[in-house]
């Protein structure tokens, strides 16, 4: 494994909401491991860190969420990198807040950033990492609520998780996929030890 791409809309107003969650483990990795090359692409902008011994490119596509294969495609071309090769880090609300889910493959699920990124590289055997973003009030909107900044209770609990998402990586990049998914695709429960619970109309997502 030789990149993470995490899916993301650009702007500060997008930040700190809940389809940022992708940016949000880019950006606690670059904290974590030392910059030793950045590139600057049309619509992506890559970095190569270290991460302990080993080094990683962390994939972070300029465009918005629903056109992420451009920037993944842009990446892919200039690191010479195969779909295999590279984690697709995304938010999902359809898991609870501090879930996280690896998979090998599979289809986008009604995510369109992960639709994008799959149209894109002509391929669903694209690694991800779903890291979940349901908090346990319910909402009426998809689209909006994944929008929504995260609540200041769920703070700790978004914090811990991309922690946990970061070991992950490192984990996948040490000793492969399929250790990291049987040691991180552990049901994760909420601070009250019940699984939230919320009301979701679609599993529609946009920019």
């Amino acid at each position: 494994m030789r990149a993470i791409a995490g899916l993301g809309n650009p702007e500060a107003r997008y930040a700190r909401t809940r389809h940022n969650a992708g940016w949000m483990l880019l950006d606690l990795m670059a904290e974590r491991g030392k910059l030793l090359e950045r590139r600057e692409r049309e619509w992506v902008q890559l970095e190569k860190r270290k991460l302990g011994p080993d080094a990683i490119w962390l994939i972070r596509s300029k465009t918005y969420m629903n056109n992420s294969g451009l920037g993944l495609q842009q990446a892919c071309r200039s690191l010479q990198l195969q779909p295999g090769e590279l984690v697709v880090a995304y938010d999902d609300v359809d898991l609870s807040l501090g879930q996280l889910r690896l998979r090998q493959s599979g289809g986008a699920g009604g995510h369109r950033g992960l639709e994008s990124v799959i149209e894109s590289l002509g391929t669903p055997r694209i690694p991800r990492l779903r890291l979940g973003i349901r908090g346990e009030s319910p909402w009426r909107d998809t689209a909006d609520y994944v929008l929504s900044e995260f609540q200041q209770d769920e703070v700790d609990l978004l914090a811990a998780m991309l922690q946990r998402a970061a070991d992950a990586v490192r984990m996948i990049v040490h000793r492969g996929l399929g250790a990291a998914m049987n040691t991180y695709n552990q049901k994760s429960k909420p601070k009250n030890g019940s699984e939230a619970s919320a009301t979701t109309p679609d599993k529609e997502q946009r920019e």
